[in-house]
């Protein structure tokens, strides 16, 4: 086995062999061991760890106080990939030069390698560069808005990654994103196994942060072992942060609560709504059952008293026509009285003997009386006006009124 100091320096003469420049030769780590975990378990943490990186060299060491308060690992991880014979050099295409972003007057953006940049100015390209605020401008566009160099977040402008085309910064980012989640996972496998074995509830670790995780409670800050500088002071930070998130924690549990109540309470209003809906559905249907037997009732009583008004006027107009029957009946009935009269009168006054004349005449006028009494009743019986009477002649065998003398 070779020495840590010979194992470097081969790494760095063969990087700088390739072409290496002054680019770094490995990659750094360091991360927190898991404090429920024994000596043992946290050099199998580490050692999976290493197993992500099977072509490279991995330097590791772990620190720890032995007093369990702050043990950590730290990993070197060779930029470079490692046989049995060495280091591997890097292909032409792994050589290339540093990149950067850059904008022409048009505004498209472009990568330009480091060695074309001279060229690619005169033609009118500027360099981007990444601001505090979040966005990435060119100098040109930052001295529009009032900014200067001191708002950049670096002197260096955007670098982009020299095989993805991607900007450096961002495809770094997201190869650290996936470290810390395969240490996470490789941590809490572990931790799982130590619960099962001890009977004790497995912690578990997430590499995500508070915000990415959707939590409104701050994050602790790390301590450090006992003793460094500056570790009462996080201790005691970390105790008033933790106090602050007991507290956030509890406000909401009470708004959790309330709002289950809220909820429960507007399922309740909702349910009475629809309980109401019903029953003024069935009090509708109930009035309009009221309302169309009513209909029905008025209905009949119309109907039955059209058929008696109906059944009235029926028999009104028979009794009428009876008693027009019988009118016309007894007009005939007096027609013939009156012609029988009428014959018996002539037949009267036709006689020529004095001696017989007076006798029938006046049977004749008595029978002209009878005569007009029948004729009135057929005018009243007909609708008719009857005649106007004239005054009847005294009869012969009327007694005149005492004192009373003829004239001459």
């Amino acid at each position: 086995p070779i020495g840590r100091g010979e194992l470097w320096n081969g790494a760095e003469r063969a990087w700088a062999e390739g072409g290496g420049g002054n680019e770094l030769v490995a990659l750094r780590y360091e991360f927190a061991l898991p404090i429920e975990l024994d000596a043992a378990g946290r050099r199998a943490c580490v050692r999976d760890f290493c197993g992500m990186f099977p072509a490279k060299a991995c330097d590791w060491a772990i620190h720890d106080d032995g007093r369990g308060g702050n043990p950590h690992a730290h990993v070197l991880v060779s930029a470079l990939d490692i046989s049995a014979q060495g280091f591997i050099q890097r292909t032409k295409a792994e050589k290339g030069q540093c990149w950067y972003l850059c904008q022409d007057a048009h505004g498209q953006q472009a990568p330009i390698r480091a060695t074309d940049w001279k060229a690619a100015k005169a033609d009118g390209w500027e360099k981007i560069y990444n601001f505090k605020d979040g966005r990435r401008l060119t100098m040109k566009q930052a001295k529009a808005e009032g900014l200067g160099t001191k708002d950049r977040t670096s002197k260096r402008p955007v670098q982009m990654h020299r095989i993805s085309g991607q900007a450096a910064r961002d495809v770094g980012s997201a190869e650290l994103t996936a470290v810390r989640a395969a240490w996470a996972e490789i941590a809490n496998r572990h931790l799982a196994a130590h619960a099962a074995a001890t009977g004790t509830t497995a912690q578990v670790i997430d590499h995500r942060s508070n915000k990415d995780r959707g939590l409104d409670e701050q994050p602790t800050v790390h301590e450090g072992g006992t003793g460094l500088i500056g570790h009462a002071d996080r201790v005691k930070l970390n105790k008033e942060i933790r106090d602050r998130n007991a507290r956030l924690r509890v406000l909401r549990a009470e708004l959790q609560q309330e709002g289950a109540a809220l909820e429960q309470l507007q399922r309740e209003v909702a349910e009475l709504e629809r309980q109401r809906g019903r029953i003024e559905k069935a009090k509708r249907g109930r009035a309009q059952g009221r309302h169309r037997g009513a209909l029905a009732k008025r209905r009949r009583v119309a109907m039955a008293t059209a058929a008696a008004a109906a059944d009235a006027q029926r028999r009104v107009a028979m009794a009428t026509a009876d008693q027009v029957d019988t009118r016309a009946e007894m007009i005939a009935q007096l027609d013939e009285q009156i012609a029988a009269l009428d014959l018996k009168i002539r037949q009267l006054q036709g006689g020529n003997s004095a001696a017989m004349l007076s006798g029938p005449l006046l049977k004749a006028a008595g029978l002209g009386i009878e005569r007009r009494k029948l004729a009135d009743e057929r005018a009243r019986l007909a609708g008719e006006d009857p005649a106007p009477r004239k005054p009847e002649p005294p009869q012969a065998e009327q007694k005149r009124p005492r004192g009373h003398k003829p004239k001459h």
